[in-house]
């Protein structure tokens, strides 16, 4: 597996490259992702989204939720994910892909309407060409406080610390942009199950700059609007959005794809669904 660093002998070919750490075997030793599959691990996922959305942020009222699981109209027709701190068991971040559902063209997005008229002709036209059916919104991508405070405590006395805090490219220590590329792993792993060929998302400028770096590139980046706050919303192409990560990033397509045994279809062209199992 790529791994960014150069043999000696190629440092003078590699000078001017950054090195990059195995994210696979940093994600994958802190944490794991898991699919919401029964009542019982949907209901973990509204808690991270209640304790987000409506206790660390003032996006829902908390008053709305007596059960203290936040949810709305569209999560019947979505697919919801966690991801997992290993050691815990906690879960630690969440993600949905709501979906057309059984009537495309009767059920909206959340985004189409407010943000989708903002981007230009091009992302409008590539999204009226997609069929409905085969997109997703990417939907309440959600990171506990509570983990992001644990991750600051160099010297807690439990441990934890010491698993869930590592050094990235830039010398920090910082759990959250390998979290996000396992919620991107999750995104994907639903997406090849419901035959997803098209992501729409809002997203905050500051993480769609992480994800870039990391070699996670949309093809329709809107302009930055208020939308629950500033963000941008995008439109890609699920298969040209991986591709796209397997020429900047290999380790990172690695760690989205589990080294490709998850690869979403391609639109219109009679590919099907599937996930290939590595020997």
């Amino acid at each position: 597996m790529h791994t960014g660093f150069a043999l000696q002998h190629e440092a003078d070919k590699t000078i001017n490259q950054p090195a990059y750490e195995d994210v696979s075997t940093i994600f994958n030793s802190v944490f794991n992702v898991q699919l919401a599959m029964c009542p019982e691990t949907i209901n973990e996922v509204f808690a991270v989204r209640y304790q987000v959305y409506c206790i660390d942020r003032p996006f829902e009222d908390p008053n709305c939720f007596a059960d203290k699981r936040e949810h709305d109209a569209y999560d019947p027709r979505s697919a919801h994910a966690l991801i997992r701190h290993r050691i815990t068991g906690d879960s630690v971040a969440a993600v949905r892909l709501v979906m057309a559902g059984d009537n495309p063209e009767q059920a909206d997005f959340p985004m189409e309407g407010p943000c989708l008229p903002q981007m230009d002709l091009y992302a409008q036209q590539a999204f009226a060409e997609a069929r409905r059916e085969n997109i997703a919104e990417i939907s309440r991508m959600a990171v506990s406080r509570e983990f992001r405070r644990r991750l600051n405590e160099d010297e807690s006395d439990t441990g934890i610390s010491d698993f869930a805090c590592y050094s990235d490219a830039e010398n920090g220590r910082r759990a959250m942009p390998y979290i996000s590329l396992g919620l991107f792993s999750a995104i994907l792993q639903m997406s090849v199950r419901h035959g997803i060929t098209h992501w729409m998302a809002v997203m905050e400028p500051a993480q769609l700059r992480l994800l870039k770096r990391f070699g996670v590139e949309f093809d329709h980046v809107g302009p930055v609007m208020e939308y629950h706050g500033r963000r941008r919303p995008a439109f890609t192409e699920a298969a040209s959005l991986i591709e796209g990560i397997k020429k900047r990033r290999p380790d990172v397509w690695s760690l989205i794809t589990d080294e490709g045994r998850y690869l979403p279809a391609k639109p219109y062209t009679g590919y099907k669904t599937h996930e290939r199992e590595v020997a």
